[in-house]
């Protein structure tokens, strides 16, 4: 019963590997990767001048947890046509427990206040005012990475570990 068992053990960490490196790679590249590439996208966007709307703090309750989020609202126009924006960064806002750099963010960008809006120029409807990848962007490649990398520990694990076992069967049969 115990070689049962070990034997039935040691195809797990395969069959985890594999359903890890799967899920891992396709969060990855669907939802880690293309805010990176993005992001460094806008590094080249051209900028016009806008003007800020409305500059607030958001506050959020949930589970007893307070976050504050900067909501700064900006104008801007792109051949004649104008748009507006409430993206501060390219990648996920910014969500703080602490007011703090929140309040710092309204400060930098009070209403009225003329804005340099960078766009990106196959969707102008898309600006923001700070352009690059900011480090929220790599937290989030590196978690649907990290699952990616624990899928292939485990795949290299129990790949070595069947390896193993049809070597000592076969030493066996000798």
């Amino acid at each position: 019963m115990d070689n049962a068992i070990k034997s039935k053990n040691k195809g797990s960490s395969l069959i985890l590997g594999i359903i890890f490196t799967a899920a891992g790679a396709l969060t990855f590249f669907q939802w880690g990767l293309p805010p990176l590439k993005y992001a460094r996208k806008s590094i080249d966007w051209p900028s016009v001048s806008g003007t800020v709307t409305k500059s607030d703090i958001v506050t959020r309750i949930k589970d007893g947890k307070t976050t504050y989020i900067p909501e700064v609202i900006y104008t801007y126009s792109v051949n004649n046509t104008t748009y507006t924006s409430a993206k501060i960064i390219v990648g996920n806002p910014h969500y703080d427990s602490n007011i703090g750099p929140v309040r710092q963010t309204i400060q930098k960008y009070p209403v009225g206040e003329t804005v340099q809006a960078y766009y990106d120029p196959e969707i102008p409807a898309s600006a923001t005012l700070i352009r690059g990848i900011q480090n929220s962007d790599y937290v989030l490649a590196g978690i649907t990475g990290l699952f990616m990398v624990i899928g292939l520990f485990l795949l290299v694990d129990g790949s070595r570990k069947k390896l193993r076992k049809e070597s000592d069967l076969s030493r066996n049969e000798i």
